[in-house]
């Protein structure tokens, strides 16, 4: 079906129909479908989740299922092995083990000791990824998909620490669209939710084809939707965990329930919107598993080192967009110069804990000062806020571009200038912007002391693969 049909079929949706076409000098935007599958409240929704999965199968695109970990239990529990067949055309993830019943995984790891919190949400995010693999019968795990605002850099960590290859609806992503990758783990932004299509949700739903053609100017578009919305009118935990357990645990309060009549005419727009996808030019249908994949990590050199530093003077940020690396890695592979070592392929890293802290004035070092220094550093944990060279105390990017210039030149004594320590955060809005205090169903105890501080002091972890308009495998893939 085309932007017209559906257009005729959504009276209420006004826009003008589409005439762009896609160019060789511009590859297609590629598309995902994602589906949040969370209530584990209410065993008629499970019914839901089998329709989107036999809609999208009918339709010839593989969709991701999102799926909370004890949801996955309780469709066990619930006999409903109809619903997890259903998804084995599909790709899964998971959504945490518990969703928002508190604590949820914020209230968990927003405390100081970063070991603290990370074993609690691995522990938790095991048993979450653990539930969907057993469930399934053991698909593959492709991704981690906060609930809501519970995002945490802890459980990015710890996500890529599972063997889990993308964080999805996170706030790493810049307005160029590019590659990311943070933490450890590849990001995946969500672009649109679709649940504007059921009658009547939205006071002003957006024009299809103005939708249309704005995520056709983005490299990835990532449509998304909950599949209980299909047959309730209010979120399942709106009710249960806005702000505090508000029922003993099993004893859900139910959601008012949606008219079939509209329940029926969702689910029709749906299947006319995914088929005007698939007749656009401009879109190429792709899941998680038919993205280009992640390129072998490139060592970093001597002989890389000119440009690396002309690099970050530039922009304190992702280095070398061709080799990956970021600033965490080039601080690794020249503290492991100044010991001696020889090239260094990248690998974990880690940013801060804290703010960075440099030097306010000029200030002399010396090279054997950086030597000594260089010793001490753990590599192996998270980047210090400052380090002692000699009697100085420098900023962690202070050391690296002196130790940059001691490992370029023959200079015995460099000097370190005041300079910013982390780097810029005005291409990454909502990272930049990302606030959780007050926000979601998180419980007024959350006092986020540490969790938005630290997600944006990863940033020296942030590196780019590709960038601009970038177009999967497409052999086999439904246009």
């Amino acid at each position: 079906m085309n932007a017209t049909c559906l257009l005729a079929a959504l009276p209420l949706l006004a826009g003008a129909v589409p005439t762009a076409t896609a160019s060789a000098a511009q590859p297609p935007t590629e598309v995902l479908f994602f589906l949040d599958a969370e209530d584990y409240t209410d065993p008629d929704t499970a019914d839901s989740i089998k329709r989107f999965a036999d809609l999208f199968a009918e339709e010839g695109v593989k969709a991701h299922f999102a799926i909370v970990g004890f949801l996955a239990d309780q469709l066990v529990r619930w006999g409903r092995q109809d619903v997890l067949a259903s998804l084995r055309p599909h790709l899964v993830g998971t959504q945490t083990m518990y969703h928002s019943r508190h604590p949820d995984i914020c209230e968990i790891t927003d405390v100081e000791d970063f070991s603290l919190a990370y074993h609690r949400v691995f522990d938790e995010e095991r048993r979450a990824r653990d539930a969907v693999r057993s469930a399934t019968g053991g698909m593959d795990v492709w991704c981690a998909v906060p609930p809501g605002d519970s995002k945490s850099y802890a459980a990015y960590y710890a996500w890529a620490d599972l063997g889990i290859p993308f964080v999805c609806d996170t706030v790493v992503w810049n307005r160029a669209g590019d590659d990311l990758w943070y933490c450890n783990i590849r990001q995946l932004r969500y672009d649109e939710s679709i649940e504007w299509l059921i009658p009547g949700i939205a006071k002003n739903p957006p024009a299809v084809a103005e939708m249309l053609d704005a995520a056709s100017r983005r490299p990835r578009a990532v449509f998304y939707a909950h599949p209980h919305i299909a047959v309730r009118t209010v979120h399942w935990d709106a009710v249960n965990y806005n702000r505090t357990n508000s029922v003993p645990w099993g004893e859900w309060k139910p959601t008012p329930r949606r008219s079939t009549a509209d329940t029926e005419t969702y689910f029709s727009r749906v299947r006319d919107f995914v088929r005007t996808v698939k007749g656009d030019p401009r879109f190429i249908l792709t899941d998680l598993s038919r993205l280009p994949p992640p390129r072998p990590r490139v060592p970093i050199k001597r002989a890389d080192l000119p440009r690396v530093k002309a690099s970050l003077e530039k922009s304190l940020g992702p280095v070398d967009e061709s080799a990956s690396w970021c600033v965490a890695d080039v601080f690794q592979a020249v503290v492991g110069f100044l010991r001696g070592e020889g090239e260094r392929t990248p690998g974990k890293v880690y940013g801060f804990l804290s703010a960075p802290r440099g030097v306010a004035a000029p200030a002399k070092v010396s090279r054997a000062d950086l030597v000594h220094a260089a010793k001490s550093i753990d590599l192996s944990a998270f980047l210090p806020p400052a380090i002692r060279v000699g009697k100085l105390e420098i900023g962690p990017a202070d050391f690296l571009f002196a130790a940059l210039e001691a490992l370029m030149t023959d200079a015995n004594e460099i000097t370190v200038m005041p300079r910013e320590q982390l780097g810029n955060l005005d291409d990454l809005p909502e990272l930049k912007s990302f606030r959780l205090k007050g926000t979601w169903v998180h419980t007024p105890g959350l006092e986020d002391r540490y969790l938005s501080d630290r997600m944006r002091l990863q940033l020296w972890t942030l590196r780019r693969e590709r960038s601009g308009k970038s177009v999967s495998d497409v052999n086999g893939l439904q246009h």
